[in-house]
């Protein structure tokens, strides 16, 4: 099965993987994983908040506008974020903690055709499920990445 996929990835000319930065209210890397031109698997690291969060993704990704190269997506998943005692400001973060919950996403990007490169933009809401606010709509971001 997955020769067959990996031979439809390649009959496509499609680039199989994606990494790059992302840009929010903090910065961090991003990885995606093309299982087909639809679907994505993608994982974030962030800094956030002076902790860090990691962020795990399935996407549908879709044809935009008629467009070569501009998709746009959605999807959901889960995170979880680690944030030491130096954070000020956030009373439920005045201690080491960890949080966990659920994402969703949607944005858009585009690939540019003669090169390697992509960028995006999107909207990732998060509810908090465990030991945190329950909910944080303040999470979107750029990021620009390199296919291969």
């Amino acid at each position: 099965m997955m020769a067959a996929s990996q031979m439809a990835v390649a009959q496509r000319g499609m680039l199989e993987n994606a990494i790059g930065a992302r840009f929010s209210f903090g910065a961090g890397v991003t990885f995606q994983r093309f299982m087909s031109d639809r679907d994505v698997i993608e994982i974030m690291a962030m800094q956030r908040k002076g902790g860090v969060s990691l962020t795990g993704l399935y996407e549908m990704h879709m044809q935009a506008f008629n467009v070569r190269g501009f998709k746009w997506y959605l999807g959901g998943g889960a995170h979880v974020n680690y944030y030491n005692n130096q954070v000020r400001g956030y009373e439920y973060l005045r201690t080491t903690s960890s949080v966990a919950g659920v994402d969703a996403i949607i944005g858009m990007e585009y690939f540019f055709p003669s090169t390697p490169f992509q960028v995006s933009v999107d909207w990732k809401p998060v509810i908090n499920l465990y030991n945190g606010r329950n909910k944080e709509l303040d999470t979107g971001g750029f990021s620009v990445r390199y296919r291969f």
